[in-house]
This record gives structure tokens, sequence and C-alpha cells, in this order.
């Protein structure tokens, strides 16, 4: 093998806990940010929420979702240097550095692995297919409303934003990335798949019983 693939491939397994953690956290932001959507939705016309309940629940929504929005972009982060899921694909899609990653992950258990479920040739090739999933131009517009609506406040002639679904979606398919980024490295991290629809009910409930 050589240096450079043993390099990327190192960096692919070093990666894969820590983008774990952070997709994690913004299925959980964006679980809490739906989950007051909902409750703001069935608070409507009811008198026992007052307004004070109503500003606190829209502030909890937007604090929430917008965690999501910036998790979301470190980890789709396009800098070469920066770990994120763009500097994983960049280097996965090398043939030397899939073959160096699975002899140090596997060694000579890989036929074994295969036996009991998908190879770790067939998870490299799912985790590429999942990441040719990604919209660029939603993505584009996600660095644009982070920039604009997050992170600066600056002139919004030109405001671009990203629709409520499409930063659902990209939650869901950076959640699927991690699951399959750990599968394959065989990180000691739970999978991310259910927990969007855990926290939204966390987040629900928290502000009915409010």
């Amino acid at each position: 093998m050589s240096d450079q693939a043993a390099a990327d491939a190192d960096f692919i397994i070093l990666a894969a806990p820590r983008l774990s953690k952070i997709a994690t956290l913004a299925s959980m932001s964006f679980g809490l940010g739906e989950g007051a959507n909902e409750a703001i939705r069935n608070a409507q016309g009811n008198d026992k929420y007052r307004q004070g309940w109503h500003q606190a629940a829209l502030g909890f929504q937007d604090g929430t979702l917008m965690m999501a929005v910036v998790r979301t972009c470190i980890l789709l982060d396009s800098d070469e240097n920066t770990i994120s899921f763009q500097g994983v694909s960049r280097r996965l899609k090398e043939p030397e550095t899939q073959r160096t990653l699975i002899q140090k992950v596997y060694g000579e258990h890989e036929e074994f692995q295969s036996m009991f479920g998908s190879s770790p040739t067939q998870m490299v090739a799912d985790f590429l297919s999942i990441y040719q999933e990604i919209d660029w131009s939603i993505h584009s517009r996600l660095i644009h409303f982070r920039n604009f609506g997050v992170v600066h406040l600056l002139d919004r002639k030109n405001w671009k934003s990203i629709k409520y679904g499409e930063m659902r979606d990209l939650i869901l398919l950076v959640g699927r990335l991690s699951d399959k980024l750990t599968e394959l490295c065989r990180s000691s991290v739970p999978p991310i798949a259910s927990l969007l629809k855990d926290w939204r009910e966390y987040g629900l409930q928290a502000l009915e019983r409010s």
C-alpha cells in the first residue's frame, strides 16, 4: 500500500465516530425542532397555551433548527483538511484507499464478515451511492442560508433559503451516510436512523406538558 492510501484510510477510520457524533446531534436538533413545530400547530386556538408559551416555543423551535443547519453544514464541509463526508468521499472513491481501509479494519476476517452481512466492498459501494444522492443545489442554498441567516448579519438583498422538507431530507441523508460509514469502519457508536423520530416525540411531549 502507498503512504497516501494508508494516510487516507486512517483519515476515514478516525473520521467515522466524529462524524457520527455530529450527525447524531444534527438529528436530535432537527427532531426537537420538528416536535416544537407540531406542538405549536396543536396549540393554535387552545386557550391553555398563553402568549408567553407561544413565544418560548417559537424560540425553542428556531434555536434547534438553526443548530441543525450549522451541524449539517459541518458534516458537508468542502475544506479538504476538514473532517466531513466530502473529505471521506474524496478519499474513499480511490480503489487503493478502499483496499487499504478494508485491510486495516478487517484484515484476514474480510470473508468472515461477508458471511454474516454486507461485504466491506458492498459497504463502500453503498456509502458512495448514498453520497451521490446529495442534491448540491440544495446544499448551496443551505450554505447561503447559514451564512446570511444564521452566522452573519449580512445584506439579504439576494436572499436564498432552504425549504423545510429539503432540510429534513438532508438530515436523514447524512444520518444514513454516518450509519453506513460506522458500519464499514466498525466504529462502536449507535445507529442514527431512528433519532429524528425519537427526538421529535421528546420535543413535542416536553412542550405539550408545559
